[in-house]
């Protein structure tokens, strides 16, 4: 779940960055953990489980089924395993009421904090869910982007873009590696593509808290030009989510004088929570929550096994 961060664009874009359903206990700020094998063994464990909580909940995003179905699917499969929902029942001044579901259900334009209700998914439309839980106390985050029935080829193009683009920042990851270069790499694939990106809002360190250091942006911001970059290091646990805007009238690439990514503009709704493009165009979300590992990434969400090599390269760069 993106961490809000204080952007350097327009005042509302600056004013909805300085809240939240996702703000973890140490608020993102402070030195970056390196995760004892046992510990990202642990964080891999909640991993699956919000893994599995995704799956249910994107065979739910049928035409007729309501938003708030789709967050039930995915709170019972968390409360079957014993995990605990960290969104549902987080709260926001803004926002005044707290949010009343394990997952966020995004559909069509709201970018972010879709929050679920009656309203009921229509075919052709693109819904994206965020979900995150804690296992024993240990956190793990994840989101995808799913058609509703048949969408059009932008639509298709679009969740087929933000899950390339993620799996292209995930093969990216090294020890070595600063994050503000991988940051460049996926602002400009982005913008090769035709698309928008979002300000205000980062990927995030994560562990004991579902938001700890660092800030994770998927584009290059003014931060990643000075003391916000940071170097990939064994041991640290991120969640890396891009969002992608599909063009519209206002919406699509934009880059300032300085390289770093100007966002799309937003609305927040009515609700105090969702967060829409001002334009109506339609957004994507892809999240997974990794470790890096002598050898690269290891995807700490995956509802398989199919990590266990690179996760014993992490135990043998950190032990």
């Amino acid at each position: 779940m993106l961490r809000p961060v204080h952007p350097t664009s327009n005042d509302l874009t600056t004013r909805l960055a300085g809240r939240g359903v996702h703000a973890g206990s140490d608020g993102g700020r402070g030195s970056i953990t390196l995760r004892t094998p046992d510990e990202i063994r642990r964080i891999a464990d909640t991993g699956r489980v919000v893994a599995r909580a995704l799956e249910a909940a994107a065979s739910a995003c049928v035409p007729g089924t309501t938003t708030r179905a789709v967050a039930v699917v995915a709170e019972r499969v968390l409360l079957d395993a014993g995990a605990e929902p960290v969104v549902r029942g987080r709260r926001d001044e803004a926002a005044g009421e707290p949010f009343p579901a394990a997952a966020t259900v995004s559909v069509e334009d709201v970018v972010l904090h879709g929050v679920p209700g009656d309203r009921r998914l229509l075919d052709g439309e693109l819904v994206s869910i965020d979900c995150a839980a804690a296992l024993d106390g240990w956190h793990a985050d994840a989101a995808v982007t799913v058609p509703v029935g048949r969408v059009d080829p932008t639509r298709a193009r679009l969740a087929t873009a933000v899950r390339d683009l993620l799996d292209t920042a995930i093969d990216l990851v090294r020890p070595g590696m600063r994050w503000s270069r991988i940051a460049t790499i996926l602002q400009e694939v982005a913008f090769d593509s035709g698309y928008g990106l979002i300000e205000g809002f980062a990927g995030h360190g994560i562990g004991r808290h579902l938001h700890e250091s660092p800030a994770v942006p998927a584009a290059l911001t003014p931060g990643l030009r000075g003391r916000q970059d940071f170097t990939l290091r064994p041991g640290m646990v991120l969640a890396i989510e891009p969002v992608l805007v599909a063009a519209g009238a206002i919406s699509g690439p934009a880059r300032r004088a300085d390289g770093t990514a100007s966002g799309v503009p937003l609305v927040l709704d009515e609700d105090g929570w969702s967060i829409r493009t001002l334009d109506g165009a339609v957004a994507a979300h892809a999240e997974h929550t990794i470790a890096v590992g002598r050898r690269g990434a290891v995807v700490l969400t995956d509802p398989g096994h199919r990590s266990l090599p690179r996760l014993l390269a992490v135990e043998e760069s950190t032990d």
